[in-house]
């Protein structure tokens, strides 16, 4: 089969505007259920839903994996001269389209590769967690996110989110001598970092809650921190000062995802090198100071990457807006990348 533009560019658009369509925040991406199943018999991909309701179209050690939850606030999909709007065209609906349509073509080929639209990416990864806890063991994995149509993201931040809950006796405001808000206040100034390069840690601040009556001292506070840290770093490390800060204190780790980096001459991130170059496009590779699906599947493969047509500027915006020819350039890419692969490892 071979890549016939009208036919992807009529299919992307069809596609996409169908799924964008589909108000589908974490949590809700059942809503989708109806689309996969039709379009797994559209293209000939058996379609596997799980518990976590990700949708998994075709078999193979070969894994094409993007995410079907958006952030929360739907808007009405659009198409303009050739252009898409709407709530998670970008983030990531583009990068997944793009994905299903080359599954469908390598499928069609002969290549045994499997279609993934996960659940929850933009809360907790269940979906990305539920499939590194299959069993199942990849050749290769790329990660279908924005990046910007021409970059190669080769690495990702580690996230941990911490509470802190520190308990004090109350007292009458009026003659109080001790204010756990004020002693708090303290020992948040002495352990937050703020952003400011890729390769320091930042330890954030997001949430302070304390108080129960106006006229007395709270008997609670509690703290939640939003850490990033890049590879290389030890969290223990990282988390000591805060430790020693808040030693009084109940400090409670409620999610990990630890950083991942891969090589640029691992094999994966070469196809995909190649597959842009073949198009005339001059890739470039990154580093996200966020997270993605790709830091929890790295545990299921040695060889992984993430690339996706879309502005990653215009992920998470109310603007979000992606051009037909950004998707057939992602089809396009994954599918020679994954020919590219397949030339020397399949």
């Amino acid at each position: 089969m071979q890549l016939d533009k009208e036919l992807l560019l009529q299919k992307a658009k069809q596609y996409l505007l169908e799924l964008a369509s589909i108000y589908t925040p974490s949590g809700e991406e059942a809503r989708a259920t109806s689309f996969f199943e039709k379009v797994s018999k559209e293209l000939n991909l058996d379609l596997k839903i799980t518990k976590t309701k990700s949708f998994l179209l075709g078999k193979g050690d070969l894994l094409l994996a993007s995410h079907v939850d958006t952030v929360p606030g739907f808007i009405e999909p659009k198409e303009e001269g050739g252009t898409i709007y709407g709530r998670g065209v970008v983030d990531a609906k583009g990068p997944l389209i793009s994905m299903l349509l080359a599954t469908w073509i390598l499928n069609e080929n002969g290549y045994k590769v499997q279609f993934a639209g996960l659940s929850d990416e933009e809360n907790k990864s269940s979906g990305a967690r539920e499939l590194a806890n299959s069993g199942n063991w990849y050749k290769g994995i790329i990660i279908g996110e924005p990046t910007s149509t021409t970059k190669i993201v080769i690495e990702y931040r580690g996230v941990t989110h911490v509470d802190v809950i520190c308990n004090y006796e109350s007292q009458h405001s009026s003659s109080a001598n001790f204010n756990p808000i004020l002693e708090v206040s303290k020992k948040l100034i002495e352990v937050s970092q703020l952003p400011t390069t890729y390769d320091k840690p930042s330890i954030v601040p997001t949430i302070i809650k304390a108080g129960e009556y106006v006229n007395v001292t709270p008997s609670t506070v509690y703290l939640h921190f939003d850490i990033r840290y890049p590879y290389g770093f030890k969290l223990d490390d990282i988390l000591l000062k805060l430790k020693e800060e808040f030693a009084s204190c109940e400090i409670k780790i409620t999610e990990q995802v630890p950083p991942v980096k891969v090589s640029a001459n691992d094999k994966i991130v070469k196809s995909l090198y190649k597959a842009l170059l073949l198009q005339n496009i001059k890739p470039a590779f990154v580093r996200k100071a966020g997270t993605s699906d790709m830091n929890i599947l790295s545990a299921i493969t040695k060889n992984i990457a993430t690339y996706g047509p879309g502005d990653s500027k215009l992920e998470h915006t109310s603007y979000e807006k992606i051009t037909l020819e950004e998707i057939f350039i992602g089809i396009t890419t994954y599918t020679k990348a994954i020919e590219d692969l397949c030339y020397s490892d399949c």
